[in-house]
């Protein structure tokens, strides 16, 4: 494994060993609060607005935040993957026209305007929330599964496998998810970094979680106002959520990048002195 590969899997493993771990970790701190925006006698981090260590916070923060996202952005993409897919291979024009229009509609909206409304509409439900996070993700996935799909379902490999008499699972089944995977794959990732940008965006406007809780994007957003005084507060919350959404792309654009793009920048870094 490379040196760089080893820095990616650093970015992503700290944010997720804060959201796995950090609730059991988090259990020895004391309970009682302190002083707000002060030092604190558990961590060196300091307190936030509500006097609960900053540390601790960010350790019990995080589990829920990543599940929602992780929750969202699987529904959104088995949605959008079966629209996809399903107007990619549709035998007539007027079958793909049907089921692509109302997602170029959908598109149109603004995605933090759908958030907002269900917010409101439901005083705030995270369910709700994580809801209209996946519908805002539907469409541009459903978009995307379709344009990677027509190659394949259309392709001429796909002509020579029905020339063949090949079984229709095997032809959808076999070849079509050799060819598909790297590019969803890696649209997964991109996926996952935009659901957390709209559940941090949620919450950081205050739509989603309790403005109590101990989630990332409500930290950051409570404590903004003493980014002078206690910097800590704003800066372990927000500097995960980054460390997150950076590492899992660059992780993702190394795992699937061409076999050809990295035998090229092997050679090139062996012929470097």
């Amino acid at each position: 494994m490379t040196r760089r590969r080893w820095i990616y899997l650093t970015l992503v493993a700290v944010p997720l060993l804060f959201a796995v771990a950090g609730p059991f970790v988090a259990g020895s701190a004391p309970a009682q609060r302190q002083a707000p925006f002060e030092s604190s006698q558990w961590s060196p981090f300091g307190t936030d607005r509500l006097g609960r260590d900053v540390l601790a916070a960010a350790l019990t923060g995080g589990r829920t935040f990543l599940l929602v996202a992780a929750l969202t952005v699987l529904g959104a993409y088995v949605v959008g993957f079966l629209i996809g897919v399903a107007a990619a291979a549709a035998p007539r024009a007027w079958l793909d026209e049907l089921l692509m229009r109302p997602i170029d509609v959908l598109l149109c909206l603004p995605s933090l305007l759908i958030i907002m409304v269900a917010a409101l509409r439901t005083r705030g439900s995270a369910v709700a929330i994580a809801c209209a996070v996946g519908i805002a993700l539907v469409a541009p996935i459903a978009r995307f599964v379709r344009m990677a799909a027509r190659s394949v379902v259309h392709g001429p490999v796909m002509d020579a496998l029905r020339m063949q008499g090949e079984s229709r699972a095997y032809r959808y089944g076999n070849y079509a998810a050799r060819e598909m995977i790297r590019p969803i794959a890696a649209d997964l990732g991109v996926r996952f970094t935009t659901a957390v940008y709209f559940l941090a965006s949620a919450n950081f406007l205050g739509l989603g979680f309790d403005t109590t809780s101990t989630d990332w994007a409500v930290s950051v957003a409570a404590n903004k106002d003493a980014l002078t005084i206690a910097p800590w507060s704003v800066a372990l919350p927000a500097g995960l959520i980054v460390l997150l959404v950076v590492g899992i792309n660059l992780l993702c654009d190394d795992l699937l990048a061409d076999p050809r793009t990295i035998a090229t920048r092997t050679a090139r870094a062996s012929e470097s002195p």
